[in-house]
Parts: C-alpha cells; sequence; structure tokens
C-alpha cells in the first residue's frame, strides 16, 4: 500500500502541496493538494493511502482548484449564477462539481440572484441610464430567474425612467435639427425606444422635452429633401410632380404651411 514519504510546499503556487510517495527505488511525485485539503484529511508523512484514497483526493483537489477560480472570478465583480455556471463549463469542469459549488458559493453568501440583480439595475440605472427593457434583456441572458428579475425591476420607477428619457430628448434633439418637426419627433421617440424605454415612455418624454427649434436648419433640410424629391420627379406631368413632392415632404415630417412655401421659393427661383 503506498506510503506518504514526503511533503512539501510549492514553491510557485501559495497554498499547494506536493505529494511524495514510497516506491521500490525510493519516492516519487504523487499529486498536488490544497492546504485546506491536506488538512480535513490529515496527510502527513508515513501516512498510508490506497489507490481509491489517491484517486478521491485527486478528484476533491479538483474541485478545489475549481472552487479557488469561481472565488477568483468573483473577486472583480458581483456574478449571477449563471455567469459562474458557464464560466465552470468553460474550464471543463463537470456538472456534477459545478451543482457542489454553487450549493457551497450560495452557502457562503457569495452568491445571491435576487441581491445581484437589484445592484445590476442600480447601477445600469445610475451609469448608463439604460432603459428597463435592455436591463432586462441583459439579466435574462446572465440566467437570472423572471422572478428575480422583476422584483429587481422594482429599483426603476417609471417616474425616473421618464425623467432619464426627457433628459435623453433634449440631448439629442439637435442631431435632428434639420427635420420636419413630426419626424424630428419620430426619430427621438424611437432613439428613446431603441435605448430600451418602453413605447409609453418614449412618447410622453417627447411630449414633455422642451425641444427647441432651428427656422434655418429646418428650411435648410426642406430645401435640400425638396431639391432631391424635384429632380426624383421631374419625368412626371406637372400637377402630378408637384403632389408627389408634396407626399414626400409630407413624409419626411415639414408640415403643409412650410411644404408650400418652399414651392413657392421654387417656383419664384425657376421664373428668375
Amino acid at each position: 500500500m503506498p506510503i506518504i514519504s514526503k511533503i512539501t510546499a510549492a514553491k510557485k503556487k501559495k497554498g499547494r502541496f506536493h505529494i511524495y510517495l514510497k516506491t521500490e527505488e525510493g519516492e516519487e511525485y504523487a499529486f498536488s493538494v490544497s492546504e485546506d485539503l491536506l488538512v480535513n484529511e490529515h496527510l502527513l508523512k508515513g501516512k498510508e493511502l490506497t489507490e481509491e484514497d489517491i484517486e478521491r483526493l485527486k478528484e476533491k483537489d479538483d474541485v478545489d482548484k475549481a472552487m479557488q477560480k469561481a472565488l477568483n472570478y468573483l473577486s472583480y465583480r458581483m456574478r449571477s449564477e449563471g455567469e459562474i455556471t458557464r464560466y465552470l463549463r468553460d474550464q471543463e469542469v463537470s456538472e456534477g462539481d459545478i451543482a457542489d459549488i454553487i450549493d457551497r458559493l450560495r452557502e457562503l453568501q457569495f452568491i445571491d440572484d435576487l441581491r445581484f440583480a437589484e445592484a445590476f439595475v442600480r447601477t445600469k440605472r445610475d451609469t448608463a441610464k439604460k432603459g428597463p427593457l435592455l436591463i432586462e434583456q441583459e439579466l435574462y441572458q446572465k440566467g437570472v430567474s423572471q422572478h428575480h428579475i422583476d422584483r429587481a425591476m422594482k429599483e426603476y420607477a417609471e417616474e425616473t425612467q421618464l425623467d432619464h428619457a426627457i433628459k435623453m430628448v433634449e440631448k439629442k434633439q439637435s442631431s435632428y435639427k434639420k427635420e420636419g418637426t413630426k419626424k424630428k419627433q419620430q426619430k427621438l421617440m424611437q432613439f428613446v425606444i431603441q435605448r430600451g424605454y418602453p413605447q409609453s415612455v418614449a412618447s410622453k418624454a417627447v411630449a414633455e422635452a422642451e425641444l427647441e427649434t432651428d427656422p434655418e436648419a429646418e428650411w435648410e433640410g426642406l430645401v435640400k429633401h425638396g431639391e432631391k424629391a424635384w429632380n426624383k420627379f421631374s419625368g412626371k406631368e406637372d400637377w402630378e410632380r408637384i403632389q408627389r413632392v408634396k407626399q414626400q415632404l409630407y413624409t419626411r415630417g415639414f408640415t403643409s404651411e412650410k411644404i408650400e412655401e418652399w414651392l413657392t421659393y421654387k417656383k419664384e427661383k425657376e421664373e428668375e
């Protein structure tokens, strides 16, 4: 039966110990264990080990090493159970060992999906100003249950969502200053929705935001789109051409009054 002949501390990895066993030729390195396993299993020089003992110790050490990897992964930031599970699978840890490690991390209160989800919502709400729908999607992708997601989303009140969306609209509006009023509102609303806010919140935000008007920029945009449409329908009869241009400019968000103003301007230019 193999007997432990020597135990030495690993030089490169703190908390690891090399186990040597007696052989007919003298002794040879057999395996390594963590300090916890060394103590818990009472591994001492002279102790006899069966082949089954050696395999069991190796398996327990594999779990210990996987646990240390999980703890290191957790040291950078909070993680969901789903993130830890995927990480350990990537490390080729067996499903049974993963389940044991997850249970142990829960007992130590190192993972708690509800606490994780609530903290995640607050961070994304306060720093990234992301909308609730995007945050819910990200939590789902991290493997958080819908039950925990629903509870965590209570951290994001609708009043706060609206406040964020209004500020977003007011900041973004300059990007669409050459658009017609309706088109500008549509694009602002779409922008807010793309940031993860519900349509109802986006609609209220556009309605309540202080939208500035820039007549010169809007006129510049109208002239640009008007000339483009005018050239596009150059092969049509005059009446049909004008109707097509009106329709296209209207879909760009310009008011009927502004469109008529441009057509008058266009007619006068051509008569000069």
